[in-house]
């Protein structure tokens, strides 16, 4: 196209753009006012402010006033101005942009929220000339964004709010939302189920019900509810399903505990039915009527009673009891009822035919939710068998089967009774404790029938002497206790009956028995114990009758003996003593002193083993007050086990040394003891343990093993003296040894008893039996030993006599281990060298 002068005029082109800029200028004017924004520039350097009208109108300033760096930076609240001039400067020296949302201050003292932003303007060289940017006013969209987040903190705390489990689902059925109660209720958190299908999360929907059905809800946009089991969940589940814009709103309950109830009433139903139980329904009675009206039985209790369900509709349940039910029983259990709403109730019902049975009838109220009574449900059972059964129990658990006479158990809780009642002011009583003599003997004669026999007539017999307050027990076997309650006020005097009535029963029982056909004769033994206030128990009451029942056995049976205080003190001091012996054994309490034995010239031959006690407060015991309770316990074999070993440690200590290899030591043992049956290898254990010579071990049995099983000890000897111990018979001439058994004894060497030698010198007969032994040892071919020997007359007699060895405080006490070693150094062979330079003068 040609060249148009009237666009080519410079005048006209100049008003051209002018007007393209004005046209420009409103435009720009009218975007920022629609989009409530202003403009900003900042040149560099020399910090010159352009800015549009709408950037001065949303600061708060009027349109026509032109702004400063400084005024703009003013018109940002404190907390952000610091910030916004950070921005800017960062962005005038490095070009760096901000796009940020403050708060600023208008001149009217008003804030308002404002989004800022700027940016570097560079020339061609890169340099930063200037910054461009703007203000927009957002307060508008803050209060929006406010207003949307109070709303959605109120629909949080609403949801959050619903007691049953609610969530959303979206159109797929993926959760969206979940409150606690449905965390609860499916077992896991929200961030773990959100964005799954709910029937992924309700697992074992086999037949896809859920799935089926909720999608049905958002296809129809129609409500639904239903309910299923689910196996993954363990329970039954209430699900109702309310379309919204978003998917379903989705409220889940467990209802596992009524569906469990509807499962336990249609089977309560049936049971009821079908139940051999008896049940019976009854209308609670009203205020002015005192009995009850029946409205409902079951087959079972037309079975038990033979009264169909028409004879009783209407009827009171008093038609099924006799005579022997109380009429006031009705108030009773309403009484109970009204206390507890139930009661347990144990009654005789008549049937129809006039026979009657035991029932048990567990009664309950059925309230309304007002509590008002409704009925009262009553089960029962019958328990006529278990009545019988409870009847032969008692006589069987109180009762002495053979003689009928009350047991143990009923004895003490009868005495139990009366201890407790027992006070100064109460009557005074007695406990007798009756043991008939030689029951084992008649038994063993005559068979036991004849000892049940004779136990039932004693029975009798003591039930015949005494009124029907005093209680007559058998406790087993010849065991018999008399109970009597009340022998008056007067202790005095109630002592003295209980003695008269004693002597009553020992004249009954000297009287003969006729046991079927064989008259038989006994006696008895009886303790008494009173009974005062303050008793302390009913053992202890049993144990002091006991003891005074023993106390007259000791006295030769046929005889009644009171309980003594004294005797009680010597039984508890025998049991605290048995109690030390054991703590002695297990504390290694126990030592063993050494005491020599000489021989004619004067030499150490050996020395006897005997122990003593270390007691902790009582010092050092000798054997005669520990040994026979050992004895008595059973302990005295493990401690002449421990003395036997104590003994072959030293005989293998002296082994070492020359001038005591030559000696041995004699261990007692008892008859307890040697009767072991593993006696013997326990002897040879400690040998083969110790190595000694088997002849350095000298045993000293005593005579009370040839009282019984004279066999068997003579084997053990044997054994004993095969191995090389030597045996020898300890206190020999005191016990049961006779001429004949002495010769068959495997014996080398006999020990005269000290009771002999005490009054050797005094008593003929002493002296007599002493040379007697030596001269039976002698022509037998065994040595002698006299123990005891206390004086140099004494010891004169014994070497007279021929006695090869002797043994007594003449020569030394027993002495500890350690002192013994001393002895052997000192100058005791001086009375026995005197003596003999004598008798070579004579």
């Amino acid at each position: 196209m040609p060249n148009d002068p009237v666009r080519s005029h410079p005048v006209l082109s100049a008003a051209r753009s002018a007007l393209a800029l004005q046209r420009a200028e409103q435009q720009l004017a009218l975007a920022e006012r629609i989009a409530g924004m202003g403009s900003w520039a900042l040149e560099l350097p020399g910090q010159q402010l352009t800015h549009s009208s709408q950037c001065a109108a949303i600061l708060g300033f009027e349109a026509s006033v032109q702004l400063t760096p400084e005024a703009l930076l003013a018109a940002f609240v404190p907390e952000h101005r610091q910030r916004i001039g950070a921005l800017l400067a960062h962005c005038c020296q490095h070009g760096v942009p901000f796009d940020e949302e403050m708060q600023i201050a208008t001149p009217a003292g008003e804030r308002t929220w404002v989004r800022a932003a700027g940016q570097a303007v560079q020339n061609r060289r890169g340099q930063i000339v200037g910054v461009q940017g703007m203000v927009q006013d957002i307060a508008t969209q803050k209060r929006a964004q406010h207003e949307t987040m109070r709303l959605a903190m109120r629909l949080t705390t609403t949801l959050a709010s619903i007691t049953e489990a609610f969530v959303t689902l979206d159109h797929e059925c993926r959760l969206s939302y979940m409150n606690e109660e449905s965390e609860r209720l499916l077992l896991h958190r929200a961030h773990e189920l959100l964005g799954k299908e709910v029937w992924r999360v309700l697992v074992s929907d086999k037949e896809q019900h859920l799935r089926l059905q909720l999608q049905k809800a958002i296809a129809t946009q129609r409500r639904i509810e239903f309910e299923a089991f689910y196996p993954g969940l363990g329970k039954w589940l209430e699900v109702r399903a309310h379309p919204f814009a978003e998917g379903l709103a989705v409220y889940l309950r467990d209802v596992s505990t009524r569906r469990k109830s509807q499962e336990q009433l249609m089977l309560l139903e049936t049971c009821i039915a079908r139940l051999n139980d008896i049940v019976l329904i009854t209308e609670a009675a009203p205020t002015s009527q005192q009995v009850p009206y029946i409205v409902f039985v079951n087959q079972a209790f037309e079975q038990q009673t033979g009264y169909s369900r028409q004879d009783m509709l209407g009827q009171t349940p008093r038609k099924l009891f006799g005579p022997a039910t109380s009429a006031g029983e009705f108030q009773r259990i309403a009484a109970a009822l009204k206390r507890s709403r139930q009661t347990r109730r144990e009654l005789v019902i008549h049937r129809k035919d006039g026979s009657c049975f035991w029932l048990e009838l567990e009664i309950v109220q059925v309230m309304t939710a007002a509590s008002e009574r409704m009925h009262w449900v009553a089960v029962g059972r019958d328990i006529t068998q278990r009545k019988s059964a409870a009847d032969a129990i008692h006589q069987l658990a109180f009762y002495d089967p053979l003689t009928s006479l009350p047991n143990r158990l009923l004895l003490m809780n009868r005495l139990e009774q009366v201890l407790a009642q027992s006070t100064a002011t109460q009557p005074q009583g007695a406990l007798m404790f009756v043991d008939v003599d030689k029951l084992k003997a008649l038994n063993d004669t005559l068979g036991h029938h004849k000892g049940d026999l004779l136990l039932q007539q004693v029975a009798t017999r003591l039930s015949s002497c005494v009124d029907d307050t005093a209680t007559v027990a058998r406790l087993g076997g010849d065991e018999f206790v008399v109970l009597l309650p009340d022998l008056g006020p007067d202790p005095r005097a109630a002592l003295m009956k209980a003695r008269q009535l004693a002597e009553k029963v020992l004249a009954q029982l000297r009287e003969p028995f006729e046991l079927g056909g064989h008259q038989h004769y006994t006696t008895s033994s009886i303790g008494v114990t009173p009974l005062t206030g303050g008793q302390t128990s009913v053992s202890d009451v049993l144990k002091r009758a006991d003891l005074a029942m023993y106390q007259a056995k000791t006295l030769g049976r046929n005889n009644l003996c009171f309980f003594d205080p004294d005797m009680q003190a010597a039984i508890n001091a025998n049991a605290q003593a048995s109690a030390d012996l054991h703590s002695a054994l297990k504390n290694q309490e126990f030592v063993l002193h050494y005491q020599p034995q000489v021989d004619r010239q004067g030499r150490i031959t050996g020395v006897e083993a005997l122990m003593r006690w270390r007691h902790p407060r009582r010092g050092l015991v000798m054997p005669v007050d520990f040994i026979p309770l050992a004895e008595e316990s059973g302990l005295i074999v493990p401690l002449g086990q421990w003395a036997l070993a104590t003994a072959c440690d030293q005989l293998a200590h002296w082994a070492g040394q020359p001038d005591a290899a030559h000696l041995s030591i004699s261990v007692n043992v008892s008859a307890r003891q040697f009767r072991d049956p593993e006696f013997v290898d326990r002897v040879m254990a400690e040998i083969r343990r110790t190595g000694i010579r088997a002849g350095l071990l000298k045993l000293e049995l005593t005579e009370s093993l040839l009282a019984d099983g004279v066999e068997v000890t003579l084997a053990r000897m044997g054994l004993l003296r095969a191995l090389g111990v030597t045996l020898a018979m300890d206190d020999f001439g005191m016990g049961y040894s006779s001429l004949s058994m002495l010769k068959r004894l495997p014996l080398e060497q006999l020990k005269i008893d000290r009771s002999f030698i005490d009054d050797v010198l005094h008593d003929p007969a002493d002296a007599a039996i002493s040379r007697t032994i030596i001269t039976l040892a002698h022509s037998l071919g065994l040595s002698v030993v006299a123990e005891g020997v206390e004086t140099q007359a004494q010891l004169d007699f014994l070497l007279k006599e021929g006695c090869n060895q002797f043994q007594g405080f003449l020569f030394s006490r027993a002495l500890p281990i350690e002192q013994l070693q001393d002895y052997f150094q000192a100058g005791w062979q001086t009375t026995i060298a005197t003596w003999t330079a004598e008798q070579q003068k004579v």
